[in-house]
């Protein structure tokens, strides 16, 4: 919580929150403000790792970003020691593309948070890998540096057999290439909406899509968005927008069906948006 923005996500903690430095988000044709302001905190030699999503900023909008960003950021880290921790949890699963996102930059990360697509979805489980090098520095035959407080849930059986289960499938079934296919079908939908007045900024990686309505106050807490959500529900659409920003990570089972519904819906919500109905 204290490495992630500071706002209406966690205002309420904020007294318990340490201080961390922020690189800006690499905005298209920004890039390099980011890497210079990460070069710069890593040359005080006070830099222990930097935390981030790779390719896509989730809950800060669906933000996307090259891979070749993520390559530097990581050949900048290696030069000044510090770790490199990958939030993978919703970008990994072949999300954007290949199994994990850091895999487009050909990089490996220090550290790599993962859980959601672990088990499909099915149950809450989520699993920190990490480097040789880290795991053998906490390796201790003294008890008085065990974790302590991680027990409680820990390696939950069922939900452990709901990753394995998941695992076979990755192994066994054609899963990356309904991934491609699914990228494929997102891609081909977007396009009814390039050149639309009442959408900005259309994007995609991997099967991930979203697209901005246009309105005249956007972010996380834009008006529109509970207004938007209760359109969508009102069709048995579970498409949750954050504020004007509106995005599809559907499931790799998919119908075209399904996803022509979700695309409509979205048509007919900025129609009566712009027509004042929403």
């Amino acid at each position: 919580m204290s490495a992630g923005e500071r706002g209406v996500f966690n205002a309420a903690y904020e007294p318990l929150l340490f201080a961390v430095d922020r690189v800006p988000f690499p905005e298209s044709g920004r890039e390099q403000e980011t890497l210079d302001a990460f070069e710069t905190f890593c040359a005080s030699g006070h830099v222990a790792a930097l935390l981030l999503e790779p390719l896509v900023l989730g809950a800060g909008g669906m933000k996307i970003y090259p891979a070749s960003v993520l390559s530097e950021l990581k050949r900048i880290a290696e030069r000044h020691r510090s770790l490199f921790i990958a939030d993978e949890v919703m970008t990994g699963w072949g999300r954007t593309g290949p199994l994990f996102a850091c895999e487009q930059a050909g990089i490996a990360p220090d550290i790599l948070c993962t859980s959601k697509g672990l088990t499909g979805g099915a149950l809450p489980l989520a699993a920190t890998l990490c480097t040789a090098e880290i795991f053998d520095a906490h390796l201790s035959t003294d008890r008085r540096r065990t974790f302590f407080h991680s027990s409680s849930y820990t390696a939950n059986p069922i939900a452990c057999a709901a990753a394995l289960a998941n695992l076979e499938i990755w192994m066994t079934e054609p899963v990356r290439a309904r991934v491609e296919a699914l990228e494929a079908k997102q891609r081909s939908r977007l396009q009814r909406f390039e050149g639309d007045p009442r959408f900005c900024n259309i994007r995609q990686v991997g099967t991930i899509a979203a697209l901005d309505l246009a309105v005249p106050v956007g972010g996380y807490l834009s008006e529109v968005g509970p207004r938007l959500r209760a359109f969508f529900r009102e069709r048995r659409l579970l498409i949750r927008p954050l504020g004007n920003v509106i995005y599809l990570m559907p499931p790799y089972c998919v119908t075209d069906a399904d996803l022509d519904r979700a695309y409509d819906a979205i048509d007919e919500a900025a129609s009566a948006f712009v027509a004042g109905r929403l």
